[in-house]
């Protein structure tokens, strides 16, 4: 029994190093650098073991995508249950820690339809979220549906971030810093609505 359950260690001890390695090359020369020998390599590993554990460069991919999907969700979670979702929701959609790999996973999404995909899905799971605990927030502060369409907010807070983030990534940032204190004044205007009275 000692030795199965070292042996699962081991495996997923494997599976997470081939991850890490997979993840490590994308972010420092993009999703076309990563072969089954340059991740073997970066991991230490025997090339072999990355077809073992993950079968085909796809299934790789899409493990890799998956884990960083649930990191991301836990992370999307949390801030949609903090004091000030709208805040926490920008701050989370404007944060560049990882763009890069999810810059990668979009531009491998044009070539390989399940990172597509699961893209798709995932998108439409963290919108329904946002949208509800968006609505959520308007109707707290007695803002009508009319005035502030949740799902059109999601989305314009979501690609404003998207495109920041985007532009920084190619040394782009006029306009940048203007459309930071824009979202800032209408986040703090929110904010003050919603503080209790003294």
């Amino acid at each position: 029994m000692g030795s199965d359950r070292r042996g699962g260690e081991e495996s997923a001890s494997t599976r997470t190093a081939i991850l890490d390695a997979t993840a490590q090359i994308m972010r420092e020369e993009g999703y076309a650098a990563v072969s089954s020998r340059r991740v073997a390599d970066r991991a230490g590993l025997k090339s072999q073991l990355v077809h073992y554990h993950f079968g085909t460069m796809d299934e790789l991919f899409l493990a890799l995508y998956q884990r960083y999907e649930e990191q991301y969700f836990q992370r999307h979670a949390k801030a949609l249950a903090s004091r000030n979702p709208l805040r926490a929701l920008w701050e989370l959609s404007a944060d560049t820690a990882g763009a890069e790999l999810s810059l990668e996973f979009i531009a491998l999404a044009n070539h390989r339809k399940a990172i597509r995909k699961e893209i798709a899905r995932s998108t439409e799971r963290y919108r329904s979220l946002q949208v509800a605990v968006i609505s959520r927030v308007a109707e707290d502060l007695g803002i009508s549906e009319d005035d502030m369409p949740a799902d059109v907010l999601c989305f314009l807070m979501v690609a404003t971030s998207r495109a920041l983030i985007t532009e920084a990534a190619v040394g782009v940032s006029a306009g940048h810093a203007q459309m930071r204190a824009y979202v800032e004044r209408r986040l703090q205007a929110l904010e003050a609505r919603s503080a209790p009275e003294t």
